[in-house]
């Protein structure tokens, strides 16, 4: 009898161990399951206005446009990004990490000035043509763009400037800044290649002989 009581407890002990390893596997599956869940909608939320972004720009991309294409609610929107300024950064840097962006160590093999302002023209322009509808609506709607973001950007637009001005001959130094920063604008590319009808190649090449008539040199033959 005592022999048989014991064998029960143990089995009961067994048993509740089981159980108790089943219940923790089971509440670490719905953990799992659940982040899977949040990561997957936060990332359709990010999807959809980026997207929406591209098409209509930031101005006119409401909270209720991003959820109605993500599939969500606009609480839930509102519950993974409270403001629009998180939303814009999670976008603006989903959008940069699947673009080539431009290398300005790159530029720096070329030891002539105007090679390396060849290149980086290039390079830049390859950068603009790629990613033209969603810059396009961006710098459209800059007065919307959060600021970090606007000014994460002239920072790296001056960066390029500097580097491709670098080296440049000339007295009027005004006029050669002024020639290389119009050449490197956004504006200007769009204007050379999307409005008239440039191909990149001969956008850079105009862009060339302009800086080099501005460092009071003519064009390389």
């Amino acid at each position: 009898m005592v022999y048989h009581q014991s064998v029960i407890s143990t089995e009961r002990g067994v048993n509740g161990l089981n159980e108790q390893v089943c219940s923790s596997k089971q509440r670490n599956y719905r953990k799992v399951k659940r982040a899977e869940d949040e990561q997957r909608t936060r990332a359709r939320i990010v999807d959809a206005a980026e997207a929406l972004h591209a098409e209509l720009g930031p101005a006119l991309t409401t909270v209720s446009a991003i959820a109605e294409q993500a599939g969500v609610t606009r609480a839930t929107v509102y519950r993974y990004f409270p403001d629009s300024e998180s939303l814009f950064l999670a976008c603006s840097g989903q959008w940069l990490s699947r673009q080539t962006v431009p290398d300005p160590g790159a530029w720096d093999a070329h030891a002539d000035p105007f090679d390396r302002l060849r290149a980086g023209l290039a390079d830049v322009y390859g950068y603009y043509r790629r990613g033209e509808a969603m810059l396009t609506s961006v710098m459209r709607d800059a007065d919307v763009v959060p600021a970090r973001i606007r000014e994460a950007r002239v920072a790296r637009e001056k960066e390029w400037q500097q580097r491709l001005t670098r080296g440049l001959p000339g007295q009027q130094r005004k006029a050669v800044r002024a020639a290389v920063a119009h050449a490197m604008s956004f504006g200007t590319w769009r204007s050379l290649c999307v409005d008239l009808g440039l191909s990149n190649a001969s956008a850079v090449n105009l862009m060339v002989a302009m800086t080099q008539a501005a460092c009071d040199r003519g064009p390389r033959r």
